[in-house]
């Protein structure tokens, strides 16, 4: 697992794939998607855009499912990685952001092996995610348990305001 630190200021953005379009299929669920992304856009201050395009069905089973969590000193990232080498994993982190990205591959076939259904997916993921607060780059860490991958980011610490009691002369 690679952790890489940015320095630049990136916007995140959306890595979308090509699908098949089944017409169909996406108009009886417009309505449903478009009913949740406008409760998403409430609750999910950390990635509304990504989000709301993952509920697409191209798009649903292309990034792992995350959390998002906060604490006083460090904000924490879990993602389901199933199946997943750690060092197919890559995490870049921005003075704003955070990216998740990796791939999983095709196992090879077998000449004679008969397919009866084909579900996984294999190919590049990537999930980009505004941080609220900055955090200490140096030492963001990550590990890969159980198909889990948990992401600690330190916080910086705000400077605490002090007072100033203004005399009068």
């Amino acid at each position: 697992m690679k952790i890489t630190k940015k320095e630049e200021k990136k916007t995140p953005k959306v890595v979308t794939k090509v699908a098949k379009v089944e017409p169909q299929r996406n108009v009886v669920s417009l309505r449903d998607m478009m009913n949740k992304m406008i409760e998403e856009s409430f609750w999910d201050p950390f990635d509304i855009v990504s989000s709301n395009l993952s509920m697409m069905p191209e798009k649903k089973m292309s990034f792992p499912k995350v959390d998002i969590s906060e604490t006083e000193k460090e904000i924490k990232i879990t993602a389901n990685v199933p199946g997943i080498d750690s060092d197919k994993i890559d995490i870049d982190v921005g003075d704003d952001y955070i990216s998740i990205s990796g791939r999983t591959e095709k196992e090879e076939e077998e000449k004679d092996k008969k397919i009866y259904r084909y579900e996984r997916e294999y190919g590049e993921f990537r999930r980009e995610f505004s941080l609220p607060v900055k955090v200490k780059k140096d030492e963001v860490s990550a590990k890969v348990k159980n198909g889990v991958l948990t992401i600690n980011l330190p916080k910086i610490e705000e400077e605490k305001k002090s007072k100033i009691k203004v005399k009068a002369e």
